[in-house]
């Protein structure tokens, strides 16, 4: 597409990030980019907590979840004793093997059935309020636009990232975020460059579709012009 034919930015806004966890008890990160500044990261634990804070988009801000938000095509379950396990038996939906062949590996969705049961579950409650939320995955976005993302578990892989992420995200100054609170910052961040028109789509529309990063229209990030 050229340069004169590409869609506008979205109008800047609230972006709200989302680390999931497959369980209420288990941490739960959560960054607000406000226009592109770092404005709240936090934890959360059930699901009502995760979704008042979702609400903080406001009626026109973009929602990003690290999670499944879909099952695979033809699985009406992820019950491991459902016929829908065998026949049609996909384990995987298109997005994930579409992630391997550009040497992004994801987990097959009904492998981290508790994770994806809960996405599901909370992208439908925010759906019934007017949200589309978007399917994100930090990995993928960190890996994409060459940043590190190695031994993010950690003290000095997340030193790495943090060092990473700051000139992009103006406001990130603490100094002692969790892996689960800079996943949600790398989750806000994409949930950016999507209002920003700087990423693409990984999966199909049916079974459901990841945000990615597109690197030919971040090739040229730099620094806190993250403005969307």
């Amino acid at each position: 597409m050229s340069r004169r034919s590409r869609p506008r930015p979205r109008a800047p806004g609230v972006c709200v990030g989302i680390d999931l966890a497959g369980v209420a008890h288990r941490e739960t990160g959560v960054a607000i980019l406000r226009a592109g500044r770092l404005e709240v990261l936090t934890t959360a634990g059930p699901d009502e907590e995760i979704l008042e804070l979702a609400r903080m988009a406001g009626r026109w801000g973009t929602v990003a979840i690290n999670a499944p938000l879909n099952r695979p095509l033809g699985r009406c379950c992820l019950d491991d004793d459902c016929v829908c396990r065998t026949d049609p038996g996909t384990r995987s939906r298109h997005l994930e093997r579409e992630l391997a062949r550009m040497g992004v590996p994801a987990l097959a969705t009904a492998l981290i059935k508790i994770l994806a049961r809960r996405g599901i579950r909370l992208a439908d409650a925010l759906k019934a309020e007017g949200y589309e939320p978007l399917e994100v995955y930090p990995f993928a976005t960190l890996k994409l636009l060459g940043l590190p993302w190695r031994a993010k578990r950690t003290a000095a892989g997340r030193r790495r990232i943090r060092r990473a992420l700051k000139p992009l995200v103006p406001g990130f100054e603490r100094q002692h975020a969790c892996e689960h609170q800079l996943d949600a910052i790398v989750c806000a961040l994409t949930a950016s460059l999507w209002r920003q028109r700087r990423t693409r789509g990984v999966g199909l529309p049916e079974e459901g579709v990841m945000t990615i990063p597109d690197p030919d229209l971040c090739g040229g990030l730099r620094g806190p012009g993250l403005g969307g």
